[in-house]
């Protein structure tokens, strides 16, 4: 729990902050829309970075003080104060707990740590390449680039990873890429101003691009596909990749003090070991997995001893299962999962959760009501529908209806990944078809602690969650002769009555009774002091791209949905090419149409300068459909922001949002007063250009 006097302080922060927020508005407008608020944050991340820099782990722990101190106005209860003014933002684009309550340094809201085979088997330099890659789109894991990073040139020990190198395909570097990926994806990694495939931090910046345009948040297996040029029948490289992966990731948490503490701590053994590795040469660098990989069986390869060059445990723990349990009961952390269904037989009913206090597993407003429980058809095995379908975007956050115990976390055969829960007298709930689990069997969890992320894993048609109740006494028609369930019964049935008047979302509650969430406090916190508390869930991510007759506006939405996690600077470069590095919010959507169009289409570079340009194209809000431009805040000068239309009906939109902010989802009732939506006309003869580049790495 945060403690009251972190929350005051907090609150005192914010109002500075708003303060200040107000005296930069009235020195000048944006012009490009957003706040005038500074930040400092793509600064500190090449300084976490390195790329030469001297700075010693001292400095960057009084860095590290000295910038949280001025965002937050003090530490407590292990993370960083609510700022209250910074909840509202966070909280809209589905960070929830920590993640919402503060404006972290760090894009990405949780990570895994490595794990004692990390550490012990890839060099810590590729390591921090990877996680800074990744960090910087929200639910890319950097596992996944360390395990390319392995199957590629073995950690840069093939001759064609070393500068000049080229196998014999022509690919290049340590993560192989040729001349046309890295012309749509190559980035600078390591802020020298240059574009080197052959520099880890560049070219795992690189792959990061990649990686996010294929899709590899929601569908990792084909992103890694794609990459590779394997056929679809050739699951070498992904089997490798996604098993080391599985070996790579330690604990997953959001406690962003912790990530910086990883940061700082990788830094410093990569300064004990400057010259480590050399690239193209071979070390003593293990290769503990080969062709016959398999992700299932991951977790029972063991770690190869530490090297010399090999990452230590954070303060000096090196027992690897004393640094997990360091953090496995943090509310903000669960462990990583095994991909593969471990069920257990079902645990004792549990006593805190009784008949009443439940609440839905999706947030409302996050969902609509699908295929209804028993709703019969020839599509299911026993003729009618075992559950309730919840439909809602791939990465939508699942919560625990009640308190129990996790009896199965994997897979679920044509369920997809499934997680089953034990409540109170021997109720089980099932979670089916999720992009992601967030739990594992015999962990105890809490309402409203977040379990999983909506996908379409199985036997689906599109994305969604498929959620049965079942309860003793009832016959379960799966097992011949066990006329005492536990069995299915009708979830919205099971709900009347049970709903707690005061659900909690995306947290665990306070572990005494009687203390209320903690995303309950910040939204308290921030509605006592100028900031509205609003849902907090938001889109996420990647995922279907809205409906549009236009191939042009497909493209527009297309390469916006690209942009997500781009990092917002204020007076950003207009126009930067297939893989900018930062944008406003005016550079944002003028970039997603000239794009879109191969040129043809430039809106200009300002909010004052398009709003003039668009004048005759003005439609009603409720006119509004995926691709058109909503402007907000007006001023002397103009509107002061702007953002594309995703989903009218949701209200939602994708956005840059104001410094210390990447490009996101939100919705526009969470905005400034709206002014004007405008509808941008296509140029007859315009031709769609996609937003996945022409290249393969």
């Amino acid at each position: 729990m945060v403690a009251p006097a972190v929350l005051a302080a907090a609150a005192k922060a914010a109002k500075a902050a708003k303060t200040a927020k107000k005296m930069a508005q009235l020195a000048a407008g944006d012009g490009g829309g957003g706040n005038d608020k500074k930040s400092s944050s793509t600064k500190w991340l090449l300084i976490l970075g390195g790329g030469g820099s001297a700075l010693s782990v001292a400095g960057i722990g009084f860095l590290i003080l000295v910038l949280i101190s001025s965002l937050v106005g003090g530490m407590g209860g292990g993370t960083a104060g609510a700022a209250c003014a910074d909840y509202n933002d966070n909280a809209n684009s589905g960070s929830t707990g920590p993640a919402a309550a503060t404006n972290p340094i760090m894009p990405a809201g949780k990570m895994y740590m490595p794990s004692e085979t990390a550490r012990n088997e890839i060099p810590p330099r590729m390591i921090l390449a990877s996680m800074r890659a990744a960090a910087r789109y929200k639910g890319l894991d950097w596992t996944l680039i360390a395990g390319q990073m392995y199957q590629e040139t073995k950690f840069g020990q093939d001759k064609s990873a070393a500068p000049g190198g080229k196998n014999s395909a022509g690919y290049m570097g340590i993560l192989q890429f040729g001349k046309p990926a890295w012309h749509d994806y190559g980035d600078d990694g390591n802020g020298d101003g240059k574009k080197d495939l052959y520099n880890i931090d560049d070219a795992a910046y690189g792959t990061a691009n990649y990686l996010h345009a294929k899709h590899a948040e929601t569908n990792a297996a084909e992103a890694l596909r794609i990459y590779s040029g394997s056929s679809t029948s050739n699951t070498i490289y992904m089997r490798v990749v996604l098993t080391q992966a599985a070996r790579y990731r330690g604990t997953l948490t959001g406690d962003q003090d912790l990530i910086k503490r990883w940061y700082a701590h990788l830094k410093e053994t990569i300064e004990k070991n400057p010259d480590f590795p050399t690239l193209g040469q071979q070390s003593d660098i293990p290769e503990p997995v080969n062709n016959g990989a398999n992700p299932g069986k991951a977790l029972s390869i063991s770690a190869t001893a530490a090297r010399s060059w090999s990452t230590p445990p954070l303060d000096g723990d090196d027992s690897g299962s004393t640094e997990q349990a360091a953090y496995e009961d943090s509310p903000s952390a669960a462990t990583a999962i095994v991909p593969a269904a471990y069920a257990q037989p079902l645990a004792k009913p549990q006593p805190s959760a009784g008949g009443k206090d439940w609440q839905w597993p999706l947030k409302k407003g996050t969902y609509q009501i699908g295929t209804k429980y028993h709703q019969r058809g020839n599509m299911w095995s026993l003729g009618y529908h075992t559950g309730l379908d919840l439909v809602a975007d791939s990465g939508t956050p699942i919560y625990a209806p009640a308190d129990g115990k996790v009896t199965k976390a994997g897979s679920g055969g044509s369920y997809g990944n499934e997680t089953n829960i034990e409540h109170a007298g021997g109720v089980v709930t099932l979670y089916a078809h999720q992009t992601r689990i967030m739990v594992k069997t015999g962990q105890q969890v809490k309402r409203g602690q977040q379990i999983g992320t909506v996908g379409a894993t199985g036997n689906v048609t599109g994305p969604h969650l498929h959620w049965e109740v079942l309860k003793p006494g009832v016959d379960n028609p799966w097992v011949g002769g066990q006329d005492n369930g536990p069995g299915m019964i009708d979830p919205e049935q099971w709900m009347a009555g049970k709903i707690t008047a005061n659900p909690d979302y995306g947290t665990v509650p306070g572990s005494e009774d009687g203390q209320e969430g903690r995303d309950a406090q910040f939204a308290n916190c921030a509605k006592d002091h100028d900031g509205p508390a609003v849902a907090p869930d938001g889109a996420g991510a990647s995922g279907v791209l809205p409906d549009s007759d236009d191939p042009v506006i497909r493209a527009v939405l297309g390469w916006a949905q690209r942009g997500v996690g781009v990092p917002y600077v204020l007076g950003a470069p207009r126009l930067q090419g297939e893989n900018p590095t930062s944008f406003d919010c005016s550079s944002f959507v003028q970039w997603a149409y000239y794009q879109a169009s191969g040129g043809k289409i430039d809106i200009t570079g300002t909010t004052f300068s398009q709003e003039p340009y668009l004048k005759k194209y003005e439609i009603s809000l409720s006119e509004a459909q995926p691709g058109d431009l909503i402007f907000f805040n007006p001023s002397s000068r103009g509107s002061e922001h702007v953002g594309m239309v995703w989903d009218p009906k949701g209200h939602k939109i994708i956005h840059a949002p104001r410094p210390g902010k990447s490009v996101e989802f939100s919705k526009w009732d969470y905005q400034d007063k709206i002014t004007h939506v405008y509808r941008v006309p296509i140029p007859k003869g315009t031709n769609a250009v996609e937003g996945d580049g022409h290249g393969d790495a």
